[in-house]
C-alpha cells in the first residue's frame, strides 16, 4: 500500500544518515584493497571507486524516485514495467540477493563479534577447532555468527520509519571508530605503508603488461564497485517511499552514498598497506575485524579495551546495513510475493534464516573470490535497473496509474498480456546474454575468448544501458496501454484512508487525494 503521510518521517539528514551506515561498515573498507587483487596500484584502485561510487550516486538518485514521488515499494512498481505477473520474476532475482547479502553481512558482523569477545576472553581467539578444513570456519568463527545472527533477530520486528534515530547514533559510533583506527595506523607506521607503493608484490598479482590490458581491469574495477550495491540500487524505492516529501532524499543520495563509500574504501586501504609494515609476518590484513585480532595478538593486554570498542562499533555497523539493507529488504520482497501469507517482519526473519544457509563463509575466502561474487551480482540486475528506469522516466515520465497498480486483472493498464510485459523480458535477455560466456568462464574457471571477458568486465553498466535502450526503442514501436494517464478522485477508494499525494510531475497541477472509507477487500 502507499504508505501514509504518518509513516513518512524521513527528512534529508535521515537519508543522510542512512548513507553514513551504508557507507561506514566491513564491506566499504574492504572493497578498495580487494581491487588491489587486480593488479591495479592504490591510486587507481582509487580512481575506480571514485568513479564507481560516483555512478552508484546518480543511479539510487533514479533508481528512488518512483518511491519518492508515489510512496510505493519495489515490488509494486515492478508492476509497471514486467506485467502483474512479470513483476514476480526480478521480485525473486533481489530476494536471492537479499539472502546471500545477508549471509555475507552477518559472517562479517560474526568475525566483528569474535573480536568483542576475544578482548573480553583472550582464550576465545585461540579456541580448539573442532571443524574441518573443508568447513572454510574455525570454531570460534561458528560460534561469534551465531551470537551476531541471534542478536540481530529482534531488530528485524522494527518498522523502517523508526531507523532514523538508531541510524544517527550508529553514524556517530562507527566514523569516530574509523577515524582513530585510521590515525592510529598512521602514527604507528609513520607513513601510508608498503603496500601504496608495491601492491602487486604483496598481494601476488601480476602487473598489466599492456596499457589495453590495464584499462579492461580499471573497468572491471570500476563495475565491481557498482556490483556491491547493485542490489541496493534496483530496490532504493523501499528506502525514499518514507520520504516526507518527493525529492528530499536525492541530494543525499547523489553526494552522501560516493562520499562516505569512498572515504571508508581510502581509510580502509591505507590502515590495510600500514598494518602490512607495522605487522610483516601477518597476512594482508584487508578486513578491519582481521586486524583487529593482530592488534589483541600483539599488542597485548593493554589493547584490549581500545579493540573492544572498535569492535563492538564494527558489530552495531554490521547490524545497521543487515538488517535494514538486506534483512527489511527481502521482506519486503517475500511478501510482494506471497502477501496472502507472509508480511513484511515474517518474510525478515525467512531471510534471516535462508542467509545461513547460502554458506557466505564459502564466497568469501580471498579477495579473488570476493570480486568475483561482487561482479555477478551485477549481470542480472544491472538490466532489471536499466528497465526500471527507462520506463519510469522515458516512457512514463514519472507518471502512473496507482489504483491500476493493485489490480490483478485485465481492467488494468499494467496487465498487458496475461500479467506479463513481452518488452520488458526481451529487453532483460538483450542485455544478460552477451554477459554470461564471460560470467560462466569466471565462475567455473573456463577459457573463452577474450572479448566475451571484456564484455564481461563491463557487467552492470553494460545491461543497464542495452537493456535500457532496448526496452525504450521496443515502447515506441509496440507503446504500452495508458502511458502518461493518472488516477481521478473516483480511483482512489482501492487505497481506504490514506491520504495519497499522487504527483503528475512534468504537469503544473498537483491533485490531492481526500479521505474515504477503506475497501472492504483490503
Amino acid at each position: 500500500m502507499p504508505l501514509p503521510h504518518s509513516r513518512r518521517t524521513w527528512g534529508a539528514w535521515d537519508f543522510v544518515g542512512f548513507w553514513f551506515v551504508l557507507g561506514v561498515n566491513i564491506s566499504g573498507w574492504t572493497t578498495a584493497s580487494s581491487l588491489l587483487a587486480l593488479g591495479l596500484n592504490v591510486w587507481q584502485a582509487m580512481l575506480a571507486v571514485i568513479i564507481g561510487n560516483t555512478i552508484v550516486g546518480f543511479a539510487v538518485a533514479l533508481s528512488g524516485l518512483p518511491g519518492g514521488d508515489w510512496q510505493i515499494g519495489f515490488p509494486i512498481i515492478n508492476r509497471s514495467v514486467w506485467g502483474m505477473y512479470g513483476s514476480f520474476f526480478p521480485l525473486l532475482m533481489r530476494i536471492i540477493l537479499s539472502f546471500v547479502w545477508y549471509g555475507v553481512q552477518t559472517w562479517f558482523g560474526g568475525k566483528s563479534m569474535k573480536v568483542v569477545i576475544g578482548a573480553l576472553w583472550p582464550g576465545f581467539i585461540s579456541m580448539e577447532n573442532t571443524l574441518p578444513e573443508s568447513a572454510a570456519m574455525k570454531t570460534n568463527d561458528c560460534i561469534a555468527m551465531m551470537i551476531f545472527w541471534i542478536l540481530s533477530l529482534p531488530l528485524l520486528a522494527i518498522p523502517p520509519e523508526y531507523y532514523k534515530i538508531p541510524f544517527r547514533c550508529v553514524t556517530i559510533f562507527s566514523s569516530v571508530t574509523m577515524f582513530s583506527v585510521f590515525v592510529w595506523a598512521l602514527a604507528k607506521e609513520r607513513g601510508g605503508g608498503p603496500l601504496i607503493s608495491q601492491p602487486t608484490m604483496l598481494l601476488g598479482a601480476a602487473e598489466p603488461s599492456v596499457p589495453s590490458e590495464l584499462a579492461w581491469r580499471f573497468i572491471l574495477g570500476i563495475t565491481t564497485i557498482i556490483g556491491s550495491i547493485c542490489a541496493g540500487i534496483l530496490n532504493q524505492s523501499d528506502f525514499t517511499r518514507f520520504a516526507r516529501k518527493p525529492g528530499v532524499q536525492i541530494l543525499p543520495q547523489i553526494f552522501c552514498a560516493p562520499i562516505m563509500s569512498v572515504l571508508t574504501a581510502a581509510i580502509g586501504l591505507v590502515t590495510t598497506s600500514c598494518a602490512a609494515g607495522f605487522y610483516p609476518g601477518e597476512a594482508l590484513l584487508w578486513q578491519p575485524y582481521d586486524l583487529l585480532i593482530a592488534i589483541q595478538t600483539h599488542e597485548g593486554n593493554s589493547a584490549r579495551a581500545a579493540t573492544f570498542f572498535a569492535g563492538c562499533a564494527f558489530v552495531v555497523s554490521q547490524m545497521g546495513v543487515n538488517v535494514s539493507v538486506n534483512g527489511i529488504s527481502g521482506g519486503i520482497d517475500l511478501a510482494g510475493v506471497f502477501p496472502r501469507y507472509l508480511n513484511i517482519r515474517r518474510g525478515a526473519y525467512i531471510t534471516a534464516v535462508v542467509g545461513l544457509a547460502v554458506n557466505p563463509w564459502q564466497l568469501l575466502n580471498t579477495a579473488n573470490t570476493f570480486i568475483t561474487v561482487l561482479s555477478s551480482f551485477a549481470v542480472f540486475l544491472g538490466p532489471a535497473s536499466g528497465l526500471m528506469a527507462a520506463d519510469y522516466v522515458i516512457i512514463r515520465q514519472r507518471k502512473l496509474k496507482l489504483s491500476h497498480l493493485y489490480k490483478a486483472s485485465s481492467v488494468s493498464i499494467y496487465w498487458y498480456t496475461a500479467g506479463f510485459n513481452s518488452r520488458a523480458f526481451i529487453a532483460w535477455v538483450m542485455g544478460v546474454w552477451p554477459l554470461m560466456p564471460g560470467f560462466v568462464a569466471a565462475i567455473q574457471r573456463r577459457m573463452v575468448p577474450m572479448g566475451w571477458l571484456h564484455v564481461c568486465d563491463l557487467a552492470w553498466l553494460f545491461g543497464f544501458v542495452v537493456s535500457g535502450t532496448t526496452y525504450v526503442i521496443l515502447c515506441k514501436i509496440w507503446p504500452p496501454h495508458g502511458l502518461q494517464i493518472v488516477d481521478t478522485d473516483s480511483d482512489t477508494g482501492i487505497f481506504g484512508n490514506i491520504p495519497t499525494r499522487r504527483q503528475a510531475v512534468g504537469a503544473n497541477a498537483r491533485v490531492q487525494c481526500g479521505r474515504v472509507e477503506v475497501h472492504d477487500a483490503l
